[in-house]
This record gives structure tokens, C-alpha cells and sequence, in this order.
């Protein structure tokens, strides 16, 4: 009955509940957006550098950003190392596996882009959860294909391709990964000294993946590798460095973003609460009929705060559908405006993030629904009777 009677303010004005509604919807939304991008953020970068295998990137000079982005992604690179700097990484203590790389991308008219890597076997002790069909690159022209490279082209095993913007060059593909869910997935692995001759970078790397027997010496090998022949001309980036810096930039704006959706949140909840002061004010001479024929203080109280639970629950349910629905183009618009993207969805949507937005909104409507319940609930049968609001 109670439940019954709070929807009756639905009926009687529909407009200014569903704007209240709305406001509350809004704010949830956002809510939910933000704490799914946070989640969904963090673990996509840290699934990135995993799948990376390293725990230094060796690059040229430049922003350590851009440098981790290019490697991670693909992409043709601005400059290069010298590959006579490989031997001086590897005589550093420390340093398990030193796996060269010469990366170089083409941009076909339709905007597909095809990344070609040069790489040797040491990449293989990084990479510990491959798992390919065939054989690594071994003889020249052989060709390692990530998943969707292999599904796009319908490349198999034994066949000779052509290769996309290499005039005419051709090779034979050896593998094929399986699917990791990773920008390997769209790399075209081939041997070091076959990429250096088809785009004429004899003698040059693009970048070094290092790891290290160690992972807690890593501030000892990176001041080692730094201050070794070649570490003046070489970027030494700490992937868990970048890793923790990109976190703290991007915590410090979650926060700020809290703080505005907080600041929405309790405007929505003052609309919620100024809704049903009105309400109450409306309704007068109704509360007083039903305080006349017997009804109990608690029971005008539950009336309205069931009437404020309605209206966030009503509120939370359409933020979080809006917030689930809208999650590729919330991705889409994060990915514009962050200097550094992981590769997967970073607005990553789950059923903790949901139960938590809807708990909220229920804890907003239950904190602005208690003044103007506890207001209808103090009326006495002959000043509400008196009252000039709308008749029951």
C-alpha cells in the first residue's frame, strides 16, 4: 500500500518527476563512466606491457610516452638506434634477454595500416604467452602473422604472399599466432636482417626490449644501462615507471572528475529533495485525511521516502543502461583526448561497477527523501486539514 500511494505522485505530475528522474539518471551515468574507465584503464595498460614482455624499452631519444605507444601499438618510427649498440646492452649485469626490433608501418588508401617487425629469437624469451602454429622466422622471407592478419588476408601456413606496400616484395608464411587480444594480433613478424633490407635501414633498430634476470634490480640495470657507451644515445624507459606515471596522471584526473560528478550527485539529490517539498506541500490536505483516519507517523514517513527510493532507483536503472550504452562512444572520446590509449576497451563494464552506481543512487535517495518525509510525517490532522493545498 505504501509503495502504491508514493506512485501516485507519478501520475499527478509526470513532467516534474521525470525531470528529477532525469537529473539523477545523468549523474549516475557519469558515476558509472568514471569508475568504469578506471578499472578498464589500468587494466588495459597493464595487460599491454605484459604482453610486451619487457621491463625496459631501449629507444631513441624523444618522449618516453610516444616511445612506449609506437612499440606497443605500431607505428613508423620518427628515428633510430644503431644496432652495434645491442652488444653493449647485453654485456650489462643484470640483463637476461636483449631483443632487438626494426618496426615500420604502411597506410593503404583506405586507411588500413599494415606493421611489419624485425625481430630475432630473443624475442621469444619475452613473449612466454605465444602460442603459434608452424615455426618462428627462421629463413629468409619466412613471415610470422599475428591472428588478424592471418583471418583478414586468409593467409595459411606454405604460402607465398605478396607483401602490402613493399613494391612487389614477397615472402613465405612460416606462422601464425594464436589469438592473444593484443596489437600482436596485427603485427607481420619477420627476420631482423630481412626488414633492414626491404626498408634500407641496414644496421638500425628501431627500438631494444630488455629483461632482466631480476625484475627487483631494475633502478640498478637502468642507471647501469644509462650510464654504459651507448646510454647517451639511447632513451631508458622503466615500462613500470611509465606504467605508474601514466596511473598518477590519470588518478589525479579521476579525481577531479569525482569531485564534479559528486557535485552533480548532490544537486540531483537536492532536485530529488526540493521535488518532494513540493510534493508535500501539494498534498496537505491529503496527509491530514489519512493522519484523520488513523494513519501512523512512520507510515506518512515511508510514504515520501519511498517515494524519493522510487525516484533514484527509476534514476539509477536509466543511468547505468545510458552509461552501458554509451560506452564505445565514451571510449572513442577518451581515446581522443588521452595521451596514451591501451589497446583494448578502457571503459571496461561490470556488474560490481553497476551494483555499486545503483546502491549509491538508493543511498542518495534515502539521504534526500528524509527531510521532506520527516516534514509530512510531523503534520497534525487540524493544521494540514487547514492547509490550503490540493484536495485529496
Amino acid at each position: 500500500m505504501i509503495w502504491l500511494l508514493s506512485l501516485r505522485e507519478w501520475q499527478r505530475r509526470p513532467l516534474r518527476m521525470s525531470i528529477s528522474t532525469l537529473g539523477v539518471a545523468l549523474a549516475v551515468a557519469a558515476l558509472w563512466s568514471l569508475l568504469a574507465f578506471g578499472r578498464g584503464y589500468r587494466d588495459g595498460v597493464q595487460d599491454e606491457l605484459d604482453h610486451l614482455g619487457a621491463h625496459v624499452l631501449l629507444a631513441p631519444k624523444g618522449c618516453p610516452y610516444d616511445a612506449t605507444s609506437l612499440a606497443l601499438h605500431g607505428a613508423s618510427w620518427p628515428c633510430y638506434l644503431k644496432a652495434a649498440y645491442l652488444n653493449q646492452v647485453r654485456a650489462v649485469p643484470g640483463v637476461a634477454k636483449a631483443a632487438p626490433v626494426l618496426m615500420n608501418a604502411f597506410i593503404d588508401d583506405s586507411g588500413a595500416q599494415t606493421v611489419y617487425l624485425g625481430v630475432d629469437s630473443n624475442l621469444l624469451a619475452l613473449k612466454g604467452g605465444w602460442h603459434l602454429s608452424g615455426r618462428f622466422p627462421t629463413f629468409r622471407g619466412d613471415l610470422l602473422l599475428g591472428a588478424d592478419v592471418a583471418r583478414k588476408n586468409d593467409w595459411h601456413i606454405g604460402q607465398t604472399v605478396s607483401l602490402p606496400g613493399l613494391n612487389g616484395a614477397r615472402g613465405t608464411v612460416s606462422g601464425i599466432l594464436a589469438p592473444s587480444q593484443s596489437a600482436d594480433d596485427g603485427f607481420i613478424y619477420t627476420r631482423l636482417s630481412d626488414a633492414q633490407t626491404w626498408f634500407q635501414r641496414r644496421g638500425e633498430l628501431t627500438h631494444v626490449l630488455v629483461r632482466l634476470r631480476d625484475p627487483d634490480q631494475l633502478d640498478d640495470v637502468v642507471a647501469q644501462l644509462r650510464s654504459c657507451g651507448a646510454g647517451l644515445e639511447m632513451n631508458v624507459v622503466p615500462l613500470s615507471h611509465i606504467f605508474h606515471s601514466i596511473e598518477g596522471l590519470v588518478n589525479a584526473t579521476r579525481a577531479l572528475l569525482l569531485c564534479i560528478v559528486m557535485v552533480a550527485l548532490l544537486v540531483a539529490g537536492a532536485g530529488v529533495s526540493n521535488t518532494l517539498m513540493i510534493a508535500v506541500s501539494e498534498r496537505t490536505r491529503e496527509i491530514g485525511v489519512m493522519r484523520a483516519l488513523g494513519a501512523k507517523h512512520g507510515e506518512i514517513f515511508r510514504v515520501f521516502w519511498a517515494q524519493a527510493l522510487q525516484l533514484c532507483g527509476v534514476g539509477a536503472i536509466a543511468g547505468v543502461s545510458i552509461g552501458w550504452t554509451a560506452a564505445r562512444e565514451t571510449d572513442a572520446w577518451l581515446r581522443a583526448q588521452l595521451p596514451y590509449s591501451p589497446h583494448n576497451s578502457m571503459v571496461h563494464s561490470d556488474w560490481p561497477t553497476t551494483l555499486a552506481c545503483i546502491l549509491g543512487a538508493m543511498l542518495l535517495g534515502t539521504m534526500a527523501g528524509g527531510l521532506p518525509a520527516w516534514r509530512a510525517s510531523c503534520l497534525t490532522p487540524s493544521v494540514a486539514m487547514r492547509a490550503r493545498g490540493e484536495r485529496a
